[in-house]
């Protein structure tokens, strides 16, 4: 049976058979024994830290498996399944006797019971077709490669099915994959909302800001490493801000660091009378506008602003400040048509939950030494969510209180905190091993524990190491960025034509999908399957054509990935009928989602070229 199933992983899971194959010289058999029951079946007696415990019930396996999945009521074909943890597999089977149709995943972490389980039952006879694949694996890089990919395939539903005995006694391998599975489903689909909410907000913000970024100067670019051995302090808006004013504005007003304000934490600064030496923001959404709705109305000139090229394009209308950018991970049409001179890569910031986070790698490519973090809470402090002078800042709800998360402060107690804000830390804790040769200092009182920091109080450092004054007065001034106008040209001339293919493609990609509908309704489904190849074609066009490349896939990215995540299912459906029916409904649904966001861009797009074309006729 071993040698049948080793067969079967060496066609349809190879990377399965491979472990097998190693297991066969490597195993220690003396953990686990193969052993009969009273009516007949098998079990398994595994032996653990000196305590025996069987497997399934010495007595009667079948009945004990069914117990089991009795739990497990009305699933629909729609689920994904995964068996956590073999035994000899009776579960298994009852439970894809009473739901044949769902897709399946078997995964295993002890190599033990993985070996039993292949000397003992054909998977010959399970429903293979469903079956997506055979793991074994107990490491964190194995489990988080698993279950992103099972994620990420899955269009419904996941249905975790343990085995119980299992995770008791493989109490700790279950824990680990039980935490690691939360913490992927929540990061996905905090992933999704993300992408969602803003996959069209940053292509648009990008588009229409293309002529700020073209004159203005790239801070990074500009000044980068100029600021070797020079500290920097890194404002947020945490209701600890409060207690540090005094020595914020003893800071500035002896130039002993650059002071950097992300966020709301500007107006506490106004609020106070101190001007930040920069002001940093990246959101792409309408919000920030209300965070510098001050700035505006006061028309405050002092505060320069360094903003992210896929800024909400709002912000930058009308502000009174000077301007400077830095080029976005999310701004696909900046890296499209701009290039440094001498050919090489721009400079870019990486998307962040928080500008904070885009701030430490902004102040880790300009030079700073050390970033010195003031009110970066990351946390709930009594009920104050933010410091004094923001009139928007709202304060903490019980029903927040109630959802919240406990996590350790900077002194070691516990305090409580929310999703939003924890993922806010781990993104920075990220960045600061990443940034290992810069010296991060936490001076935020009561706040978060960040991984990577020391924490001392701001009224120390500024006895121990902030002595002399070292701002230069016009540490800020540069030029307008330089970049290639030759390579910017062509790539303009060369979306346009991109542009005019891309129409022709949306109407033979729709021509080609009738003609699939017609042929389906007229039950010529080996004629129809000719035409799938021919739409295959189509979409590997759409995947290389410049302007969906840079505009229109990455606006409708979440769709976008939907349907390609969807084309296995489609590809395996075996009714001809449902299959046509299934590939007509899914790419027209999201042709037709292009279609619309060409003719809305359109405007958008034409004015991006003028902007262009008059850009480049005054740098001739």
């Amino acid at each position: 049976m071993l040698i049948d199933n080793i067969n079967i992983l060496k066609k349809m899971y190879p990377k399965m058979h491979d472990k097998v194959k190693f297991l066969e010289q490597n195993l220690n058999k003396d953990i686990v024994r193969l052993e009969e029951t009273r009516n007949g079946y098998k079990t398994l007696l595994v032996e653990r830290d000196s305590k025996k415990t069987y497997i399934h019930s010495k007595y009667n396996p079948l009945k004990e498996a069914e117990s089991i999945i009795e739990e497990y009521k009305e699933v629909s074909d729609n689920t994904i399944v995964i068996f956590y943890g073999t035994g000899l597999g009776y579960h298994i089977d009852l439970f894809l006797n009473r739901y044949p149709n769902v897709n399946y995943y078997i995964y295993e972490p002890i190599s033990e019971l993985i070996y039993y389980y292949l000397c003992n039952k054909s998977i010959k006879n399970l429903p293979n077709k469903n079956l997506k694949d055979i793991v074994l694996g107990n490491g964190v890089e194995e489990i988080d490669m698993f279950l992103n990919n099972v994620i990420d395939k899955s269009n419904g539903d996941i249905l975790l099915i343990d085995f119980p005995v299992h995770k008791q006694i493989f109490s700790e391998e279950y824990k680990n994959f039980q935490e690691l599975f939360k913490s992927i489903v929540k990061h996905k689909k905090s992933s999704l909302y993300t992408n969602y909410a803003y996959q069209k907000r940053w292509i648009i913000n990008s588009m229409k800001n293309l002529g700020e970024v073209l004159s203005t100067p790239n801070i990074i670019m500009d000044k980068k490493g100029e600021f070797k051995d020079k500290p920097a302090i890194l404002v947020a808006a945490g209701p600890s801000l409060n207690e540090e004013i005094e020595n914020i504005r003893y800071i500035k007003e002896n130039g002993l660091a650059y002071i950097f304000s992300v966020g709301s934490a500007v107006n506490t600064l106004i609020y106070h009378n101190i001007y930040p030496h920069a002001t940093c923001a990246y959101d792409p959404t309408v919000n920030d506008q209300k965070v510098f709705q001050k700035i505006k109305e006061e028309q405050i000139k002092e505060i320069p602003i360094i903003f992210g090229s896929s800024i909400g394009y709002d912000i930058l209308i009308e502000y009174p400040g000077d301007k400077y950018h830095m080029i976005t991970g999310q701004d696909s049409v900046s890296n499209y048509y701009l290039k440094n001179k001498d050919h090489s890569s721009l400079d870019i910031v990486h998307d962040a939950p928080s500008i904070a986070v885009v701030a430490v790698e902004l102040l880790y490519q300009l030079g700073f030494s050390s970033i010195i973090l003031v009110g970066q809470n990351l946390a709930y402090k009594g009920k104050e969510n933010y410091s004094k002078g923001i009139d928007y800042s709202n304060e903490v709800t019980e029903e927040e209180f109630k959802d919240a998360i406990k996590i350790k402060d900077v002194y070691g107690n516990e305090i409580l905190t929310n999703d939003g804000f924890n993922r806010m830390r781990q993104q920075m804790e990220y960045y600061i091993k990443e940034f290992s040769n810069i010296r991060v200092i936490n001076t935020t009182k009561g706040g978060a524990h960040i991984e990577g920091t020391t924490f001392m109080e701001l009224e120390k450092i500024i006895e121990k190491d902030l002595i002399e004054p070292i701002v230069e007065k016009n540490w800020l001034e540069g030029s307008i960025t330089d970049y290639d106008k030759d390579y910017l040209k062509s790539q303009s001339q060369n979306m346009n034509k991109a542009y005019k293919r891309a129409l022709k493609l949306m109407d033979e990609y729709f021509d080609v999908l009738n003609k699939i509908d017609k042929l389906i309704q007229n039950r010529k489904f080996d004629q129809a399957e000719k035409m799938y190849i021919q739409l295959d074609k189509i979409l590997k066009k759409v995947e290389k054509n410049d302007f969906y490349v840079i505009f229109i896939l990455p606006m409708n990215r979440v769709y976008y990935k939907i349907l390609v995540d969807s084309i296995d299912r489609l590809n395996e459906e075996t009714n001809p009928m449902e299959k046509g029916k299934k590939i007509v409904y899914s790419f027209k649904n999201f042709m037709k989602i292009c279609k619309d966001t060409i003719q809305n861009i359109q405007p958008i797009y034409e004015e991006m070229q003028e902007t262009i074309d008059e850009f480049l006729e005054d740098h001739q």
